[in-house]
């Protein structure tokens, strides 16, 4: 008989071992009690009843259903499985599950990646063409005669944990319980479908545990291998390095796909930004345009306003003089030459008696304000505008003739 048929529990078990009794006591007890055979699990025996009490098929508790363990009532195993039935989320079941392999097999195995299978799915694929990954999922069953071999002599062995941690993001699952098995079908159908959903379905107990060497390819991701329990550490590598082989030939692909997209990328946004700097420009030079436009627009706007009004002040100046006097008017009569800045000539008679005044605002109503000409004479040469606006043209002694010329104030 071999030890997978012996009833021992799997991967461990304890027993006790006592001083054998002599013939005569064994058949005594023998009368006495069914069996002299103990098993003892990790925990105390206080804590459990007999398997049958838990309503435990010896088969599920040992990993096997062999007839040894069904003429056994007595013999009880506690296992802890990887992943727990009753786990709230993927995280917190790969934390277990990692914690109880190394317990089971060592610290030496692949580095296990702690979180659900989508973020697995994130961090090998959906990141730059050159930081991706192969996704190894390792599919595993306590109850497989070929679970024990492949994790302690293929899983953990040095090549296979060194060329897993660098090529690879392992994400892993205890498909032993119904629940666990229904839960990762139900991933397995959203993220591959139902053809590979049905593969892993259809796989026979003492096939497990399985590889699959998952590659995602643009919009899809696609299954290139199904690595079974019966295989060897060197067919094992085989396969992971040929499928690192295909990923590798798609890899440089995409990561050239990537490098001519991010350059044509690149070129657009170079054009887009000298387009963008064009506009900028274009739309400053006509904002300053229009500024600009506008100021003259004000200006003008301003001069004319001036302009209006000085016509206005020196049509109401012009309108307001008194009429000129003929040469023959009985009155002594004074006639004034003014010389414009233009050269020209302004004429005209007044009364000896007229106000200065009367001189300025004609001056004015000629276009010649006196706050922007002064009025000189030349022999001698004075400002007439500084004199007194109210005197007389006697009193100023221009009279009875008298040449003056006009001059821009500074």
């Amino acid at each position: 008989m071999c030890l997978a048929e012996s009833g021992l529990s799997y991967p461990c078990h304890r027993l006790t071992v006592g001083r054998r009794s002599s013939p005569a006591q064994t058949r005594e007890q023998s009368e006495e009690q069914s069996t002299d055979v103990h098993m003892v699990s990790d925990s105390d025996g206080d804590d459990f009843e007999d398997a049958p009490e838990f309503g435990v098929d010896d088969g599920e508790v040992f990993g096997m259903a062999s007839s040894a363990l069904r003429k056994s009532p007595m013999i009880f195993s506690f296992v802890c499985f990887l992943v727990p039935e009753n786990a709230e989320n993927e995280g917190d079941a790969l934390l277990q599950f990692t914690a109880e392999f190394s317990s089971r097999y060592g610290d030496c195995h692949p580095v296990f990646f702690i979180g659900s299978l989508e973020a697995a799915f994130q961090e090998a694929f959906y990141v730059k063409a050159r930081d991706r990954k192969l996704l190894a999922i390792y599919l595993h069953h306590d109850e497989s005669v070929l679970t024990n071999v492949f994790c302690s002599q293929m899983l953990c062995a040095e090549s296979v944990v060194s060329y897993l941690s660098q090529n690879f993001i392992t994400w892993a699952w205890d498909l032993t319980k119904d629940a666990n098995r229904a839960r990762f079908l139900t991933m397995c159908n959203r993220h591959f479908g139902s053809v590979v959903a049905q593969t892993v379905r259809t796989q026979k107990t003492d096939q497990f545990p399985l590889f699959l060497i998952i590659m995602g390819k643009r919009s899809s991701n696609e299954v290139l291998n199904v690595i079974q329990g019966n295989t060897t550490v060197d067919e094992l590598m085989m396969r992971l390095m040929a499928a690192m082989e295909i990923f590798t030939a798609q890899q440089q692909e995409d990561i050239k796909d990537e490098d001519e997209r991010e350059a044509r990328e690149n070129v657009k946004r170079e054009q887009d930004e000298a387009y963008r700097l064009s506009l900028e420009a274009d739309r400053a030079k006509r904002e300053a345009h229009e500024r600009e436009m506008a100021e003259q627009f004000r200006l003008e706007q301003i001069r004319k306003e001036q302009e209006e009004e000085r016509e206005a002040i020196r049509l109401s100046l012009e309108q307001a003089l008194p009429p000129e006097p003929k040469e023959e008017d009985a009155e002594p009569v004074s006639k004034l030459r003014i010389r414009t800045p233009s050269g020209e000539f302004l004429e005209r008679r007044f009364l000896a008696s007229n106000k200065l005044q009367i001189v300025f605002d004609f001056v004015a109503s000629k276009g010649f304000p006196w706050d922007e000409f002064k009025l000189l004479s030349t022999f001698p040469r004075r400002d007439i505008t500084q004199l007194d606006p109210n005197k007389s043209l006697l009193e100023v002694k221009l009279f009875p003739q008298e040449t003056l010329f006009l001059e821009a104030k500074e």
